[in-house]
């Protein structure tokens, strides 16, 4: 259709805008598959027609025929492409795994795979299992390589177990300790070059089109980056090689909930990894930075984000405690009683005189606790938020009292108005 032979064929709705009355939530994989020339599905598909699925298996063959996509050379690369992704799915999910462990203060991990289902996890056992009986050497170095970084040991055994008849293999992963990291002053990520000049408020806006979504950003953004795609494309001195699509609007064919972490990287100087996001895989990311010519080392960018999130995590369960604080002397409250579980919840322990104002305490300040790894945040760093607390607040002599109980943490926190009433004037 897009020949330029086929001009005359080409009906447009609106400039260079067509319309195709077809399934806006498959061409998506259609759109891939011009991309990079691999037919992608979701296999989550295959097993939902049953219940009523919008979009099956037939849907995306009937797309592919009115597409005029030859299926006979594509369909056996598709069964392939569907047995690497889900090899990169168990990769993944074990990455994800240990950066999760890892932001909750765990460096021990044990897994147990079995040949049957024993857990109720549907057939993540049998697929994990058949992966690992075949490239459990190979899983073995890639992870090893990419967290390199937080020294990470892997040790995996298959083993029989004659009671319940079955095979399966004993995980057993060490990284090191957060804590180590967290005492350095240099953090990973500065090893990463990042120079800008202060935007002119004068300068033009660049509009970045990656795959249909906009992204808009200054000129110089893009050039604090100099030895990457975009900051040699919008240097000053390669302007006759540009060629936007209208005005200052250039249009890229790529991902674009890849891109936002390519943006980010642009605007922030650090490049950082989806931890939970189920749109954009860590591969994924990957091809997209090679496109870009962003430079990586992906076991520091893994450590050096993961760092930042527990950064992130000791700094808000600060702020939260210090508004803690701030509220009992707006309401001269001298003690505070906090239990939070493993779980995320979390309670005030009642006060008999002070009952009025736990509605507000458990409203504005409690909600803060609730992240999944604030519990072990707090467990491993509540010595360096009570030292910082004692120093911040040291006019009100805080006296801070810490335990752990049936995987429950009780805090109590009581301070003192005595100075104030003394050095009132």
């Amino acid at each position: 259709m897009f020949q330029d032979q086929n001009e005359c064929i080409k009906n447009s709705v609106n400039g260079n805008e067509y319309f195709f009355n077809r399934n806006g939530e498959l061409f998506c994989y259609i759109m891939e598959f011009y991309r990079t020339g691999k037919l992608l599905f979701p296999t989550m598909f295959l097993w939902n027609e049953d219940q009523g699925s919008r979009i099956t298996y037939q849907h995306f063959e009937e797309e592919l025929d009115y597409f005029q996509i030859n299926k006979s050379k594509l369909f056996s690369s598709l069964a392939s492409q569907i047995a690497k992704n889900s090899i990169d799915r168990y990769i993944s999910s074990l990455e994800q795994s240990i950066i999760s462990n890892y932001i909750s203060f765990n460096n021990k991990i044990s897994l147990s795979i079995s040949d049957r289902n024993r857990s109720g996890n549907s057939v993540c056992d049998y697929k994990a299992y058949d992966i690992l009986t075949n490239m459990k050497e190979k899983i073995e170095k890639h992870l090893v390589e990419t967290f390199s970084e937080l020294k990470l040991k892997w040790e995996c055994q298959q083993k029989y177990d004659n009671i319940s008849h079955c095979s399966f293999f004993e995980i057993n992963i060490s990284i090191s300790s957060p804590i180590e990291k967290l005492s350095e002053s240099e953090s990973v990520q500065s090893r990463i070059t990042f120079i800008q000049d202060p935007i002119n408020k004068s300068e033009e806006k660049i509009i970045l089109n990656i795959g249909g979504k906009k992204y808009e950003t200054f000129q110089s953004t893009l050039t604090a980056q100099p030895e990457t795609l975009l900051g040699t494309m919008f240097q000053d001195r390669n302007k006759s090689m540009r060629h936007p699509i209208n005005g200052n609007e250039y249009f890229f064919d790529r991902s674009s909930e890849a891109f936002y972490y390519i943006m980010e990287f642009y605007r922030t100087g650090k490049i950082t990894f989806p931890y939970e996001s189920g749109k954009v895989i860590y591969k994924q990311l990957e091809e997209e930075f090679n496109y870009f010519q962003i430079p990586f080392n992906k076991s520091a960018v893994i450590c050096s984000s993961a760092l930042e999130t527990i950064r992130n995590n000791i700094n808000t369960l600060i702020l939260t405690f210090e508004k803690l604080i701030i509220y009992c002397c707006n309401n001269f409250r001298n003690n505070i009683r906090i239990e939070i579980g493993c779980n995320g919840e979390n309670r005030i322990v009642p006060s008999n005189n002070r009952r009025y104002d736990e509605e507000n305490l458990r409203k504005y300040c409690l909600p803060k606790f609730k992240n999944r790894y604030m519990y072990h945040t707090l467990n491993n760093m509540q010595t360096h938020i009570r030292d910082h607390l004692v120093k911040k607040f040291s006019d009100l002599e805080i006296n801070w009292r810490f335990s752990l109980y049936n995987s429950q943490i009780h805090i109590s926190i009581s301070l003192s108005f005595g100075n104030i009433y003394k050095n009132f004037k």
